[in-house]
């Protein structure tokens, strides 16, 4: 319990500004939706975006799913470029958890406590699973709010409620397991790298570019979770329980393999 009260002591901040930023920006972004409804913009939507190349639209997620002039179809779109940073929340919270100390040079005062490293990386674990909880929750409640505010009766309540959950749990599980490789990764580092952290999101973003541009790379996109949890194909297919069962034994599997490196570590006083 300490552990955890520490952490959350230590990342409140840092939690409150990136779940500000996100709600703000999903807020923004959602109150251009009633600028689709008039009539140029549906033609625009409907058939010039047909005379665009095809592999351009794959990449934009622009050639199925749901409507642009939906509010949900609309959420999607702008909500696969805010998941991206959603990841990058994730993996740079986990990344700085198991070497944050040694970098700041506090860590005397952390083992000083009387719990063993197995406890540590325990409470540290539950502690960021909390902490990305409470940020998800918090941008899927204002982002069902925000969506139901601006449908302006175009569909059902039920049927926004029931889509963006299918949204925010699949892509729950993707932070997770960017969170488990962040602490894959701060398990052997000697100090905080952040950079290594975002070039992962990014190149799992890019390796579902690719593999959309690219038919022969098309393989490409079953290895980045960023492209199979993408929002619109989420709500054109709904649930996908491999894809979670999937990404819930990596992520065990990540975590496990963290704690046993830095039971074994090395660790700079």
């Amino acid at each position: 319990m300490t552990i955890f009260k520490i952490e959350w002591q230590n990342n409140k901040k840092n939690l409150l500004i990136w779940t500000c930023a996100l709600v703000v920006i999903v807020a923004v972004f959602m109150s251009i939706f009633p600028s689709m409804e008039n009539t140029g913009m549906n033609e625009m939507m409907t058939t010039k975006l047909e005379t665009l190349p095809q592999n351009m639209l794959k990449a934009f997620h622009l050639n199925t799913g749901p409507s642009l002039v939906e509010p949900t179809g609309f959420f999607a779109y702008i909500f696969q470029y805010l998941f991206i940073a959603a990841s990058i929340f994730s993996i740079m919270l986990g990344n700085k958890m198991l070497v944050k100390e040694e970098t700041d040079g506090t860590i005397e005062f952390l083992y000083a406590q009387p719990i063993s490293r197995k406890k540590i990386i325990f409470g540290k674990i539950v502690a960021t699973l909390s902490m990305l909880v409470c940020f998800w929750s918090v941008t899927y409640l204002a982002s069902v709010g925000v969506t139901l505010f601006f449908n302006d009766g175009i569909l059902e309540r039920k049927d926004i409620l029931v889509s963006l959950t299918k949204v925010f749990g699949t892509e729950f599980f993707v932070l997770v397991f960017f969170l488990s490789v962040g602490f894959l990764l701060s398990s052997f580092l000697k100090q905080v790298n952040q950079g290594i952290s975002m070039g992962l999101v990014f190149i799992s973003y890019l390796l579902g570019i690719v593999g959309d541009l690219e038919d022969k790379f098309s393989y490409l996109k079953n290895i980045s979770p960023i492209a199979l949890a993408n929002p619109a194909i989420i709500l054109e297919e709904g649930w996908n329980m491999g894809l979670i069962v999937i990404l819930i034994g990596a992520s065990l599997l990540l975590f496990t393999g963290a704690m046993l490196i830095y039971q074994r570590k090395d660790l700079e006083v």
